[in-house]
């Protein structure tokens, strides 16, 4: 009985927010938080879903779901959207208000309705995804629980075996593809830069109406990152921005200009052979205070995230907002010199204003699949944690 684990890591704006709205280049990496999911086939034709992040656990006779014919262009995602097959799932899945349960089972029952096989469909098969990634704070959590979704699904049905004759490029852009169908069930009008970091890995940079590039020569870089627990308001955040560059428009636009030159210099700086990386992390930390100060400018900062650059400031450190701004999270570059004890420090200091800390990395492996030599049961799966996972060496990813 086939069984997988895929993963994918979720991805977090380095700099160029509120700027790219007005058509500026921005620059974001793939996170080391991932979402881990399993998949494997059952012999009772029924679809068994366990997603303890957002509270959901369910199960469907497969014959019930909907499914859809060959389309044109197939195996690629057809080139609009299904209404009718959302509204049918909508129903099908059933879960009225709960936001969160209903669009991640319906994205996933919307590719399902595509992809699943005969093979597949007289079988049956469990699908339980669990994530280091916490749900809503701008950090991609749904865009990687779309790739594993995506991956699971073409995975399992064979779209990405050899004798498909796909190249890795080809399948990545399959992958990527897919998962932005999900995302817009999930989002309705996403711009596909998230789930294109969480499949590719890495680093992009990425400007309204073009294509997504990856950032060439892009190294992965350490950080803190600190989830201050203030909610973001994305939509007000924007808002307030327009309003501010509509009211002064000659003060606002420069601002805007320096943003997309500091996403500018950041390719210069990883593109320059021969620079150390100790003088690299300079630079980059240099860019790091400079953003931070245009966006506070625009007055996107916060308290909260003020503190985290106090803090982190008085041990050495840059720190950033990311994202929106308002709350959210805030990141701090760790150099190669700064020490566990300085990190450890850091974090205690942090935590002690009430936010949460998770060390992590930028700029790893995109999208990935493990073949299991046998069926694990949900429970040893969900008893697993992240080292587990990071510490298994047969992961297959798309690069």
């Amino acid at each position: 009985m086939p069984s997988y684990f895929t993963s994918s890591p979720g991805k977090v704006i380095l700099f160029g927010e509120h700027a790219v709205v007005y058509g500026k280049v921005a620059t974001a990496g793939s996170l080391g938080l991932r979402s881990y999911a399993l998949i494997q086939t059952r012999e009772d034709k029924k679809i068994e879903v366990n997603l303890p992040d957002v509270q959901l656990a369910r199960s469907w006779n497969i014959t019930d779901v909907p499914r859809q014919a060959r389309w044109e262009g197939y195996p690629y995602p057809p080139q609009s959207m299904n209404t009718e097959l959302l509204a049918q799932l909508t129903k099908f899945v059933d879960l009225g208000s709960q936001t969160n349960r209903s669009q991640a089972a319906i994205a996933l029952l919307y590719l399902h309705s595509f992809l699943t096989t005969d093979e597949t469909l007289e079988q049956g098969y469990d699908f339980v995804v669990r994530s280091n990634l916490p749900v809503g704070a701008g950090l991609g959590s749904s865009a990687s629980y779309s790739v594993c979704v995506a991956t699971a699904l073409l995975q399992l049905n064979g779209y990405l075996a050899k004798e498909i004759g796909l190249d890795v490029a080809a399948q990545r852009d399959l992958v990527n593809q897919w998962a932005f169908q999900a995302e817009k069930v999930i989002h309705g009008n996403p711009s596909g830069i998230d789930n294109t970091v969480s499949t590719l890995g890495g680093a992009v940079m990425f400007k309204k109406g073009e294509k997504i590039e990856p950032l060439p020569g892009f190294q992965s870089l350490r950080f803190l990152l600190t989830n201050t627990r203030v909610p973001r308001e994305t939509q007000v955040q924007v808002a307030n921005v327009r309003k501010l560059h509509d009211k002064f428009p000659t003060v606002v636009n420069p601002m805007l200009d320096a943003i997309n030159e500091i996403s500018n210099s950041c390719k210069a700086i990883f593109s320059q052979d021969g620079m150390d990386r100790a003088h690299l992390l300079a630079r980059f930390g240099e860019l790091v205070d400079v953003n931070h100060a245009l966006l506070v400018a625009l007055g996107v900062s916060h308290p909260s995230l003020e503190k985290v650059r106090e803090i982190s400031s008085k041990l050495g450190l840059k720190s950033k907002l990311t994202g929106a701004g308002g709350g959210g999270c805030a990141l701090t570059l760790i150099r190669d010199d700064v020490t566990s004890e300085t990190v450890a420090v850091v974090k205690q200091l942090l935590e002690a204003e009430g936010f949460q800390c998770m060390e992590t990395s930028v700029g790893g492996p995109g999208a990935g699949i493990l073949t299991l030599a046998q069926p694990t049961s949900i429970s040893e799966f969900l008893a697993h944690d992240k080292p587990y996972f990071e510490a298994t060496q047969n992961w297959a990813y798309f690069v």
